[in-house]
């Protein structure tokens, strides 16, 4: 197991700096591209593009920052909690699915699912909206300069000041309805693969010795129906993390909440391809990392699970 996870850093760390590179081809040979590289040659540019990577920001020729981790870091944090609240969801309602025989409301389930999962989520965002606060208007300050980057969990919980816990809680408040309206996608599918996973497993032979050797379904769920089906469900979910991401930047940008769909649109906006450039590589780090967090959250739960990448 340790081999194959080292194996799988690895191929993130190759995949990053492949990334990497298109990401300097594009900063150094692209014309107005705003950044402070086309003074330098070939090799100095390299070695200054990198060294300003490995510190977390760059410099462009107007003087101002591009802070790279932390405007990666908060829609990372997105992501990860829109996905947890995904499982939070998604897996009692998908064992429930999978397991339960009552035919109506399991079709009920489906056509709530299907319904939700096929509405946009812009559409989405602005139904919420209207229902919630008539008088909430969408705004997009594209005057936003593209250092300006949102308030991350953990740059409130590295902070040392006083009242961190009272900004914790505002933070968590605003970010409530994103969230919420971030899962509802993962949840379906969460809902949709774990059901099925369950129902699959459920016929099988071994299952059926269990329930005549165990007494508790309980425990017939627990050692044999769930870590047979969840591992399978966890690599697939993880296939959809390109979606997952554009939702979470169209999210940042109906709710003004800076991060990596701000970037972009400010970048689009003053037509600043050396911005788009390097988002192009946060956006390949976001993707490329969550789909390594749920191969390793699969090996960590069940770590037979990696025989089947051989076989």
């Amino acid at each position: 197991m340790i081999i194959y996870i080292f194996k799988r850093i690895v191929t993130f760390l190759f995949i990053i700096c492949v990334l990497a590179q298109i990401s300097f081809c594009l900063v150094y040979f692209t014309p107005y591209s705003m950044s402070n590289f086309h003074n330098l040659n070939f090799i100095d540019a390299y070695s200054a593009f990198f060294k300003q990577l490995l510190q977390g920001e760059f410099r462009l020729l107007t003087g101002e920052t591009v802070l790279f981790f932390q405007t990666l870091l908060a829609t990372f944090e997105l992501c990860i909690l829109a996905l947890f609240v995904a499982l939070l969801v998604g897996l009692p309602l998908g064992i429930f699915l999978g397991l339960s025989n009552i035919n109506w409301l399991n079709n009920m389930i489906r056509l709530g699912s299907l319904l939700l999962y096929s509405c946009p989520i812009v559409m989405l965002v602005i139904v919420v909206m209207y229902c919630l606060s008539p008088t909430w208007t969408i705004s997009m300050n594209f005057d936003i300069s593209p250092s300006v980057t949102g308030t991350s969990l953990l740059e409130i919980l590295a902070s040392t000041k006083a009242s961190k816990w009272q900004e914790l809680f505002e933070q968590f408040h605003y970010l409530i309805l994103p969230i919420i309206l971030l899962a509802i996608q993962p949840s379906i599918m969460t809902i949709q693969l774990i059901g099925q996973n369950v129902k699959n497993t459920s016929r099988q032979n071994f299952i059926k010795m269990a329930i005549i050797r165990e007494r508790s379904p309980f425990k017939i769920l627990r050692r044999h129906l769930l870590p047979n089906s969840i591992p399978a469900t966890i690599p697939q979910l993880t296939y959809n993390t390109t979606t997952l991401l554009f939702s979470t930047m169209v999210i940042e940008i109906l709710f003004n909440r800076a991060g990596l769909g701000q970037w972009v649109m400010i970048a689009y906006h003053h037509h600043n391809y050396f911005i788009i450039s390097i988002a192009i590589l946060a956006c390949g780090t976001v993707i490329s990392l969550l789909t390594l967090l749920g191969e390793i959250s699969a090996i960590a739960i069940y770590p037979l699970r990696h025989k089947e990448y051989y076989v």
